[in-house]
């Protein structure tokens, strides 16, 4: 029996939405599952307990997390558990996306590319963003990103990468840490085309505002590890396309 290889997070009292993600995977041919988000309103998850609340406190955010936001974490903290249970590679969705009309073309490559690189965003780049183009199939192109900040609506990842990611304790929201390769080495690389053309304009049922304000004697501590961040990151990206430049040699 073939698994399935799209998972859409989405919380079960979210009819709607759900409506809307399956009639679009319909109309598209692609087989898919829900996986039933983890709601941080109902409880601290499991998986939240080796939180590492101190580095968050002095160093990250300043704040304690959201009940939204940890609940948020751990969505997509089974759903690595699950790809490196299944041995495959497997496709990440948020159920507030619209789809590309080639979506059913696009699906196996991102698949295809995730058991070559690891992690592939299958969205866009922020606009500001900082990427190289290291690969072309076709019409579609895949970039190393220098980090993933932004976002997880929908990705492509493999068991290897998802064990990258599983390896390190909680201090950011998700997609800061997927995005923060100095801590886990997992690149982040983008397919374009992009499998999701836009993301929905509701607000998150899964995450809640916070508005809640950083302490002022955190922020010397604060400002210090965002320089390393970036020093980092910039680091690794620049070391990363080099080792990639003398590759083509």
């Amino acid at each position: 029996m073939v698994s399935t290889k799209i998972h859409v997070i989405s919380l079960k009292r979210s009819r709607e939405r759900r409506e809307l993600v399956a009639r679009q995977m319909e109309t598209k041919k692609l087989d898919f599952a829900f996986f039933d988000a983890v709601d941080g309103h109902q409880g601290t998850p499991t998986l939240a307990q080796d939180y590492d609340y101190a580095k968050r406190l002095w160093f990250t955010s300043g704040k304690m997390p959201s009940l939204g936001e940890v609940g948020c974490y751990a969505s997509h903290y089974y759903l690595w558990l699950k790809c490196i249970e299944l041995g495959h590679s497997i496709i990440v969705c948020e159920d507030d996306i619209e789809l590309n009309e080639n979506a059913a073309e696009i699906v196996p490559l991102a698949l295809e590319q995730a058991d070559t690189y690891g992690f592939i965003r299958l969205e866009a780049i922020e606009p500001n963003g900082k990427y190289k183009q290291v690969n072309q199939i076709g019409d579609y192109t895949i970039s190393l990103m220098e980090d993933n900040y932004g976002g997880l609506r929908a990705y492509a990842i493999s068991p290897s990468a998802a064990m990258r990611l599983i390896k390190h304790r909680w201090c950011l929201p998700v997609d800061c840490f997927v995005g923060a390769n100095y801590i886990h080495g997992q690149y982040s690389y983008q397919l374009s085309p992009c499998l999701v053309v836009d993301h929905g304009h509701h607000v998150s049922t899964i995450q809640n505002a916070d508005n809640n304000k950083t302490a002022i004697h955190r922020k010397p501590t604060r400002e210090l590890y965002s320089l390393y961040k970036k020093w980092m990151l910039k680091k690794m990206y620049n070391k990363r396309v080099r080792e990639l430049d003398l590759s083509d040699c």
